[in-house]
């Protein structure tokens, strides 16, 4: 075994509502974490999945769209349902709305840098205003029995780093778990996550689970993010998409076991259960395509011929000729591509 590999760094976390069967979570992406993904995540090993960002006051109007982004299934438990928003009031209301429903985990973004929520003092904008973070997390814990957790960026910039005063208040408000990107808001997705920035939060806040995130592409990251963060467990994201095996290969390396690499037969296994439930969730085939392309070109990259595969389906505007083209190249002229039976959205 890699001497860098410690078998102990996998293990359960315990929270005063549940215990998470291991430390490996799915993080929140818009667009990604769908109800497909986060099961076929959940099928790898994941212990628990994040929902794409929801709108806290989408959710209490009463929105078709926003409610689609709730939807959930037994077969996912736990799912935590990701919240963004910046009035405290609305917040609660969305926390109390969710709670009233059964809903047993949700998360506060504090982490999102994209200039819409910026621009609605969302996301990582809270980090320029910890007073108005502080109520949202207090309403929040008000209005919810479950686990309520909160994620976040490092700070705003280089010269506005504040994740682990954040942490301190969070926890004070009744944060049960804090997930970090080890980046900051000017960051984006550019640079290295800033691991000491993720310890200096878990030294801060030493009374609840921290997760860390950012930069973990394969099963080795985690091992090294959780030796140099002292994080409780590891929050996977843009390393998971194509790949939702580096689920199961980190619990085989804590096994002491060789990870396996997905064969095409595996990959296309996956897939189709992964687009069966797709075809399940997108009424409209306008989006399904579309949805479709996201996922298959994130699943046969560093394939032998995937260039062009990537190129055909790109091209392609029908559904019939995605799926005809994955067939080509993932599997077999006699292999099917079908809704799941059993509605996974």
């Amino acid at each position: 075994m890699d001497a860098q590999v410690d078998p102990n760094a996998i293990h359960p976390i315990e929270l005063r509502e549940l215990t998470l069967e291991n430390n490996l979570v799915l993080a929140p992406m818009a667009g990604v974490s769908t109800l497909p993904f986060r099961l076929i995540s959940k099928e790898a090993g994941a212990a628990l999945t994040f929902t794409e960002t929801v709108s806290a006051k989408g959710l209490v109007m009463g929105g078709h769209k926003t409610r689609r982004l709730l939807d959930s299934t037994p077969r996912e438990a736990p799912v935590a349902f990701q919240l963004f928003g910046s009035d405290p009031q609305v917040l609660g209301e969305a926390c109390r709305r969710l709670d009233g429903e059964g809903a047993a985990w949700i998360d506060l973004n504090v982490g999102c840098p994209v200039k819409k929520f910026i621009k609605n003092h969302a996301g990582s904008a809270l980090l320029r205003d910890l007073p108005r973070a502080a109520s949202i997390v207090r309403e929040m814990r008000r209005g919810f029995r479950g686990t309520l957790s909160v994620k976040m960026r490092t700070g705003w910039d280089a010269e506005n780093i504040n994740a682990p005063q954040f942490a301190k208040i969070a926890v004070a408000e009744g944060a049960e778990l804090l997930s970090v990107h080890g980046r900051t808001r000017v960051q984006q997705y550019t640079g290295s996550a800033d691991r000491e920035i993720i310890r200096q939060v878990v030294d801060a806040a030493p009374e609840v689970p921290v997760l860390a995130n950012g930069d973990i592409l394969g099963p080795t990251d985690v091992f090294d993010m959780l030796r140099e963060t002292g994080a409780a467990g590891v929050m996977i994201g843009r390393g998971a998409m194509g790949n939702p095996w580096i689920f199961e290969q980190t619990l085989a390396l804590a096994r002491g076991v060789s990870p396996r690499r997905p064969s095409r037969e595996d990959r296309y296994a996956t897939i189709e259960r992964h687009v069966g439930w797709i075809l399940n969730a997108f009424d409209d085939p306008r989006p399904l395509a579309t949805n479709l392309k996201k996922y298959l070109f994130a699943y046969s990259k560093g394939l032998p011929g995937s260039a062009l595969f990537r190129q055909r389906t790109l091209e392609a505007s029908e559904v019939d000729e995605i799926l005809s083209l994955t067939r080509d190249f993932f599997g077999s002229a006699n292999a099917s591509i079908e809704p799941d039976s059993g509605r996974a959205a």
